[in-house]
């Protein structure tokens, strides 16, 4: 008999990552630890860079579908910008203030730039309270603290990937796009979760992992995470982590890049970004007040100084009640007033997103239009049904408005400054889409209806759909051929019935 032994030798160099068990780090955290006072929940923190809260629905959405609604998570609809970049951004939500009202740690100040350790990080306070803290993102060369900023002199968390993705970056040229070592270089950011997770399973954690490659430069990219994370979120799920955590899928800003930017959409949706709290089952019957707070904020004005109260507020609850606006944050566990402005939250004019409603008269020629196109579509809606349904006629406008946009965001071209401090208001913005709501009476029947309608100034075309339209006087007898007929409840507002 014959043996042939067969040999393949081969170098293989790589770099390795994963969570290493500390015993000091164990010792030194424990729910026992934590104070009376808190929400008992870890703080698990995902974000992408430069999604806006549209561009989270559009690119990411078997993710936002599972979040908001197999999760109940509650997206932050009015969540306002204070700043330009990152660091405007994750800087008042872990500091509760902005780079201007912290130690100078910019670069360029030299020897007189203080490292980044010198910020009141919260993290700071949830790793006192026995918590296990971590920090992560992925585009070193970019880094939040380290491209303009000095850094850290001392790791600033217990778990810090900064280490893994320098001796890493530099070989990822080497590799398929967006991969190393056979694995997307997303899912080693989930891998660190899921690690955390895994090794400190009985310890409160609070992490924070910031994805930048798939949706720094491009929106067009970042919708390849959109199955890798819906399936992270159904694993977490499975396992029971989020029993006891408060999950917050975020970004810091929408798309920055010029050729959006230069629009009103792309202006509006940049200050405008992705953001969902995601409570465990439990949570809303042990703080109904709370979190029916939460509820009433996600279509008020917030702001990332809104989050970093929150995040306090998960460490040592202060209860729900009314936020005053006073503070330039408030807790989203507080009923955020609806009468908050821009002003109020801190957010200087060319951030803020709102608009606002100006009224306009009857005579004006484009509401007289809109006017008549409402009639044209009420009318297209019930012409299948002619043997029900009246023809409707305009009778008299009766409100109409205009929505216009903040004057200062649409003057805002870029920063005139190395810093994002100083903005250049020498734009001219385009406004392609106006938005007018109308209020008028139709007969027969005196039928009031209001009613959103968008034009498009180039096209001169309107729009509209049914749920834009409110029918905002009583049906009476009018719609009963509709409940007979028991199949076009649909119809029910906008008809008048002939027989």
């Amino acid at each position: 008999m014959e043996n042939n032994i067969f040999l393949n030798c081969f170098r293989w160099k790589k770099v390795l990552t994963g969570i290493r068990s500390d015993q000091t780090i164990f010792d030194r955290s424990g729910w026992s630890k934590i104070p009376d006072d808190s929400l008992r929940l870890n703080v698990l923190i995902f974000g992408f860079d430069s999604l806006s809260h549209n561009m989270w629905k559009r690119q990411l959405p078997k993710t936002y579908k599972y979040a908001t609604e197999n999760m109940k998570g509650i997206p932050l609809n009015g969540y306002n910008i204070v700043g330009d970049g990152t660091p405007q951004a994750l800087i008042p939500i872990l500091t509760g203030r902005t780079e201007l009202e912290l130690p100078d740690t910019r670069k360029r100040k030299g020897s007189y730039a203080e490292y980044v350790n010198v910020y009141p990080f919260i993290w700071n306070d949830y790793k006192k309270n026995g918590y296990v803290t971590a920090w992560s993102e992925d585009m070193v060369n970019v880094g939040t603290f380290t491209y303009r900023l000095k850094g850290f002199k001392e790791q600033p968390v217990d778990h810090y990937m900064r280490t893994f993705y320098i001796e890493a970056s530099p070989k990822f040229d080497r590799e398929e796009k967006f991969c190393y070592g056979g694995m997307s270089r997303f899912n080693i950011m989930l891998d660190f979760m899921n690690n955390m997770y895994e090794v400190y399973r009985d310890k409160p954690k609070f992490v924070f992992a910031f994805h930048s490659e798939y949706s720094h430069d491009s929106n067009n990219w970042v919708v390849n995470a959109d199955d890798d994370t819906y399936n992270w979120l159904k694993g977490f799920n499975k396992k029971g982590y989020f029993n006891n955590t408060l999950l917050i899928l975020m970004s810091d800003h929408g798309s920055r890049f010029a050729e959006v930017r230069n629009t009103q959409q792309g202006k509006q949706e940049e200050r405008l970004p992705g953001f969902i709290f995601v409570f465990p089952p439990w949570f809303e019957k042990k703080y109904p007040e709370g979190y029916a707070n939460f509820l009433n904020n996600a279509n008020k004005l917030t702001t990332p100084f809104d989050i970093h109260e929150t995040l306090k507020d998960v460490l040592h609850f202060r209860g729900s009640g009314k936020g005053n606006l006073i503070n330039r944050g408030i807790s989203l566990f507080k009923e955020v007033p609806g009468s908050r402005t821009c002003l109020d939250a801190g957010i200087e004019p060319h951030w803020c997103s709102c608009l606002e409603w100006t009224p306009l008269a009857a005579q004006n020629i484009i509401v007289k239009q809109a006017a008549q196109y409402l009639k044209n579509y009420l009318n297209s809606l019930t012409a299948n049904h002619r043997n029900l349904c009246a023809k409707v006629r305009l009778h008299k406008i009766i409100w109409s408005a205009k929505l216009i946009p903040n004057k200062h965001m649409l003057k805002f071209k870029e920063n005139s400054d190395y810093d994002g401090f100083v903005g250049k208001m020498t734009d001219k913005t385009d406004i392609l889409n106006e938005i007018y709501q109308l209020k008028a009476s139709f007969n027969p029947g005196d039928m009031i209806f209001e009613a959103s309608i968008n034009y498009h100034t180039k096209t001169k075309i309107f729009t509209t759909s049914e749920k834009d339209i409110s029918r905002i006087n009583k049906y009476k007898q009018m719609t009963q051929c509709i409940e007979k007929a028991n199949i076009l409840h649909h119809l029910r507002k906008f008809c008048y019935c002939v027989v």
